[in-house]
């Protein structure tokens, strides 16, 4: 009998300790939706709170992908971009938005997953693609340039530009109503 109360108390406090600290990859409660976003935030390091919209990709094809975007339109926003985030999903990204056409460089400092960038000008055409951009190591970061001017970017997960055929000359339509925008 002894043994049995001391297996339960032992098994109790494995269970509180865990919920307490997440020493283990596994949860013993249900989180609602509200508190596993929160908690990926707390994850990703990036407790950024960014405007939310869609965008839209037409292949030539045919196919119209739409991607779901965190807003980046501020220059802090623009900076911090997907830095720290150690996942996002599959048709997730960043829409960065520009006041008037750049040539100027991406980076991926303090990123923790790789991308694919997608350089977009005035009027909604993709006119360069940097696929599979790599994490920076500690001793080399370089500059992500496109070859042509462009107003807004598109960060996604590296690889998706291959996986649904995305090109140079596609076009994107962003959900977001605003005359300054595509």
């Amino acid at each position: 009998m002894k043994f049995l109360i001391s297996l339960v108390a032992i098994v109790g406090l494995f269970f509180f300790l865990q919920e307490k600290f997440h020493f283990l990859d596994i949860s013993i409660t249900q989180n609602t939706k509200e508190e596993y976003r929160e908690e990926e935030k707390e994850e990703d390091g990036n407790n950024q709170s960014h405007e939310k919209s869609y965008v839209e990709i037409y292949t030539r094809e045919g196919n119209v992908i739409k991607v779901n975007t965190d807003i980046a339109k501020s220059p802090q926003e623009r900076t911090l971009g997907l830095s720290h985030r150690k996942y996002i999903g599959s048709y997730d990204g960043m829409w960065f938005i520009f006041e008037e056409d750049t040539e100027g460089g991406f980076w991926m400092k303090d990123m923790l997953i790789p991308l694919d960038i997608i350089f977009v000008d005035s009027s909604g055409f993709i006119v360069d693609i940097k696929e599979s951009q790599q994490i920076c190591s500690d001793d080399f970061c370089p500059t992500i340039k496109s070859s042509k001017p462009y107003r807004y970017v598109l960060e996604v997960n590296a690889n998706f530009c291959k996986e649904n055929g995305i090109t140079i000359g596609d076009s994107i339509k962003s959900g977001i109503n605003n005359e300054d925008n595509v």
